[in-house]
């Protein structure tokens, strides 16, 4: 958990703004995104449990990532 300093603005006797260095923020806001996408991605492997997987080779041929193999010639 990330520690910071922060300070908290009130209006009319109650706490209303939290203000927090931009290192922390951003630290912040890229802890959130990963915890995001941690959740997201246990998310698809639930769905996805028992159906057939797809071999990583043909996923990055099929999104262009490495090229196709070149079909042979045969000789006549």
């Amino acid at each position: 958990m990330l520690k910071t300093n922060y300070d908290v603005l009130v209006r009319n006797g109650k706490e209303r703004f939290v203000v927090i260095p931009e290192k922390d923020y951003k630290a912040l806001r890229e802890q959130l995104e990963d915890e995001s996408d941690f959740r997201a991605i246990e998310e698809s492997k639930r769905q996805n449990a028992g159906k057939p997987l797809i071999p990583h080779e043909q996923v990055m041929r099929e999104l262009g990532l490495i090229p196709r193999k070149a079909k042979r010639k045969s000789k006549s």
